[in-house]
């Protein structure tokens, strides 16, 4: 995707049974989105208990501190053994999550933090796919909620486009209720 890295290697501790996410003081709608995004990921994979207050036996952090460059974030140790993600803006705080995610663990155990430890910043602009949903395949025929955890993992990977086309030659006016239908699925992916 494009990305200029640097990073480092730590040893990773072992797994734990429960995380606790810190949010900025005032987060904005994506980070809070963000963090349910990496509290889902945790507990799908692995039922580690996550949590934003209380006790736990690890921390992921998550901070904005402009200056990486833009939608570029780092992964810092935390206190504690803990980590702590750094996003140049929201964006960036996504693409940063989905790095931690990438590079943990998930067993019976519970959660080990990723050992990677770096800066990234994308290279270009523009990052993304064309989700051709028409003619009944998989975007058009998947559930809303299989599509919108596809276009997450799309985001954590780094994605920052998503073009969708209207097949208008499958209908025979806007009016046709499979077109409304069409134009509401399009609406529901793009939010």
């Amino acid at each position: 995707l494009g990305m200029l890295v640097f990073a480092a290697m730590t040893t990773a501790a072992g797994p734990v049974p429960s995380v606790r996410v810190v949010m900025p003081e005032s987060p904005g709608e994506m980070t809070r989105r963000v963090a349910q995004i990496l509290a889902r990921q945790i507990t799908d994979r692995c039922g580690a208990k996550v949590a934003t207050t209380g006790d736990a036996a690890c921390a992921i952090e998550l901070r904005l501190e402009p200056g990486i460059g833009s939608e570029g974030y780092r992964i810092d140790d935390g206190p504690d053994g803990g980590v702590c993600v750094v996003g140049n803006d929201e964006p960036g705080l996504m693409y940063g999550v989905g790095k931690l995610l990438r590079n943990s663990r998930y067993d019976g155990g519970g959660f080990t933090p990723g050992a990677w430890r770096g800066e990234s910043a994308p290279q270009c602009e523009m990052r993304g796919i064309y989700l051709a949903n028409h003619f009944n395949n998989y975007y058009e025929a998947a559930s809303p909620e299989e599509i919108e955890r596809y276009i997450e993992d799309l985001a954590l990977w780094g994605y920052n486009l998503l073009s969708l086309g209207f097949p208008h030659w499958q209908y025979d006016s806007y009016d046709d209720p499979a077109a409304r239908r069409m134009i509401e699925h399009m609406h529901r992916l793009m939010r």
